[in-house]
């Protein structure tokens, strides 16, 4: 196999009018055979979201047929190149990158940047001080790329409003009271399975929005993104938040976490006079795009 494909060969293989349509690789001259199975496959998952635009268009019986003829042999083209059947599969199945968000107004800089890695609990200032109100919940995540590879090293960045409803920020004008003993946010560094934690409370519902925790998510060689995430538990205010709602139904399944009680420490080290503790416990995953997507967070 060739170490590149031309421009004209891949012209082909996608379909010219296809591709200035979508311009996935608009920018790039050459595209390296090692990632060809990595392009073709995303072009046929791209053809499963078109398919669905194109659902109301009145010539939709032949532009579907060109389309599925388009489908077939983006498909045959990826198993004829030597990636097989199961490389095809895996992107029919193609996760999505999380959904991005803007920072919003009451990001911490520059206090965020001083916060110590490894201080992960946002119920309290530090080990002796009291604890913040509200009801405590544990945040488990994982970061990983579109092919469900573990990052590790990716700086994660959470802050969030106490349990009334207010952030620790000068723009945040509103009347709630603050509490002086939560956190507020907090930076964790993934670890080689890409998985990071904190301990904090549920949000307060800051006036406008439905209770939520921000993301800011920095990985090597990569754009950062921005992102929100929402609680299944609260999806009648979730119905009536503007920006969740703009998200399409599957970003919105992606951003939205369940929480169900879990002990936070490992089981075999209860005891009878000392019980393991429990708290409602969630899984963010986040999915990070591809290492050029410039698009990967949106301007605040």
């Amino acid at each position: 196999m060739p170490n590149t494909i031309d421009r004209e060969t891949f012209n082909f293989l996608s379909n010219r009018k296809y591709l200035a349509r979508t311009t996935i690789w608009a920018r790039v001259p050459q595209i390296p055979a090692k990632g060809f199975s990595h392009l073709l496959l995303q072009l046929i998952q791209s053809e499963r979201s078109v398919s669905v635009q194109l659902s109301t268009n009145p010539r939709k019986v032949q532009t579907m047929s060109s389309q599925s003829n388009r489908r077939r042999f983006l498909t045959q083209a990826a198993i004829a190149s030597g990636f097989g059947a199961q490389l095809v599969k895996r992107g029919l199945a193609w996760e999505p990158p999380t959904a991005s968000a803007t920072k919003g107004p009451f990001y911490p800089i520059p206090e965020i940047a001083k916060q110590k890695y490894y201080d992960a609990d946002l119920t309290r200032l530090d080990p002796q001080s009291p604890v913040a109100q509200g009801d405590q919940i544990i945040v488990r995540g994982t970061v990983v790329d579109m092919d469900d590879k573990p990052l590790d090293q990716v700086i994660v960045e959470v802050w969030q409003a106490c349990a009334a409803g207010r952030y620790n920020h000068p723009q945040d004008k509103n009347d709630r009271p603050m509490d002086p003993n939560f956190q507020y946010w907090a930076r964790i560094l993934t670890g080689a399975d890409g998985a990071f934690s904190f301990r904090t409370i549920q949000p307060g519902k800051y006036p406008g929005r439905t209770p939520h925790i921000h993301y800011r998510i920095v990985a090597p060689k990569r754009p950062e993104l921005v992102t929100q995430m929402y609680f299944e538990s609260q999806n009648d205010f979730n119905k009536k938040d503007g920006i969740y709602m703009e998200l399409k139904p599957e970003q919105r399944k992606a951003v939205t976490v369940g929480f169900e009680s879990k002990p936070i420490g490992p089981e075999s080290k209860a005891s009878a006079t000392q019980p393991i503790e429990k708290l409602p416990t969630g899984h963010f995953r986040i999915v990070l795009g591809p290492t050029g997507d410039a698009k990967a967070t949106q301007p605040m």
